[in-house]
């Protein structure tokens, strides 16, 4: 996700970048950039664009900044629960992002 240079800055890959706008772009056109503030319930259904074996955490991280910097809510620590399920391969890949109030 982050490059570093020998000085000691770091960036985002050009790839991340310009999959926060997407995800940006995808929320704006669903309605989804809310602002939430209250606790949220994340339910996220995963498919990878092939069978590697990949980290649901990082995964996650991705989505979840993405959604973050989309102003989907104000912050991720307003996350009570997570449930993240791995599907089945599907070309080019897809996320999933179901949101609810916690109750």
């Amino acid at each position: 996700m982050y490059r570093h240079t020998k000085g000691g800055r770091h960036y985002l890959v050009k790839g991340v970048v310009e999959y926060y706008a997407a995800v940006a772009h995808a929320c704006r056109f669903q309605g989804a950039c809310m602002g939430l503030e209250q606790a949220l319930v994340i339910e996220v259904l995963l498919s990878p664009p092939d069978k590697r074996v990949r980290d649901m955490d990082n995964a996650w991280k991705v989505i979840g900044d993405a959604l973050t910097k989309a102003n989907v809510w104000r912050d991720d620590s307003q996350i009570r629960s997570k449930h993240i399920i791995w599907a089945e391969p599907a070309k080019p890949g897809r996320v999933v992002v179901y949101i609810r109030v916690f109750t």
